[in-house]
């Protein structure tokens, strides 16, 4: 849990060098800079239970009571790790993104602003596993309904898998409905796109689940409370592997 510093470096502008025989290799150094990783504490608050619940009941009190805190801590955390100003909490992944795109509305998305959203993301980190879209899902049912007008039939930006098993698409790249992104609307970030292999969670440890019988013992309760500690930022070489699309202020 202590501070954990990653090295990051932007050696972009570097390229190799072609030699003549018996000629010496030039120099040039690499600059490092690193970012901390912090550890930040999350609790699922305090759930109180009669003893007579635990001792009652026909099914597994504690076990429901640690999954519906578990819940919790996963609420708040995607919260941050999607929208948090890296102070006193995670980096989120909206914060941390580039400008890819500024909409010519405060209200609408158009195919064209995707496709330059799309192309804003360096090719470099436009392939690999992990390269998609990340909206709320207002914002998919409106993308949904757009077209590509010179594909032909006007065919649709949002397509099926094409197999059991694989992910339907947008513009060809799969995509994550997050509820925590931001709607429509003036100045909003609504759409990221890029590579997400490149944004980091620290997950440290496990999680802790502590049962406080003697606390409340007056009251014949007992007190279950979860921790979990985390922290999350992007890795970025200088190009901005993820970039938002940003509506008209």
């Amino acid at each position: 849990g202590n501070d954990l510093p990653w090295p990051t470096v932007d050696d972009t502008a570097q390229t190799g060098e072609l030699l003549a025989e018996n000629t010496a290799a030039a120099q040039v150094g690499i600059t490092f800079g690193q970012i901390v990783f912090k550890a930040y504490k999350y609790s699922s608050k305090e759930v109180l239970v009669p003893t007579e619940l635990l001792e009652d009941s026909d099914v597994d009190v504690e076990a429901i009571i640690a999954d519906l805190q578990g819940e919790r801590i996963g609420r708040i955390l995607n919260t941050h790790l999607t929208t948090g100003d890296n102070t006193g909490k995670p980096q989120g992944v909206v914060p941390a993104s580039g400008l890819g795109k500024t909409a010519a509305s405060a209200t609408a998305i158009v195919v064209g602003e995707l496709l330059d959203l799309f192309h804003s993301v360096d090719p470099a980190y436009r392939s690999g596993p992990q390269v998609a879209w990340m909206f709320n899902d207002s914002t998919f049912a409106a993308i949904r309904k757009l077209t590509l007008a010179d594909w032909a039939g006007a065919q649709a930006v949002w397509q099926p898998g094409l197999a059991a098993g694989e992910p339907d698409r947008i513009l060809g790249k799969p995509y994550f409905v997050n509820q925590d992104m931001a709607s429509i609307t003036n100045s909003a970030k609504t759409v990221i796109f890029g590579d997400f292999s490149k944004y980091k969670v620290r997950d440290v440890a496990g999680f802790r689940l502590n049962r406080l019988v003697e606390r409340y013992g007056e009251k014949d309760q007992v007190s279950f409370i979860l921790f979990k500690r985390y922290d999350g930022r992007t890795l970025d070489a200088g190009t901005d592997p993820i970039k938002h699309l940003i509506q008209l202020a």
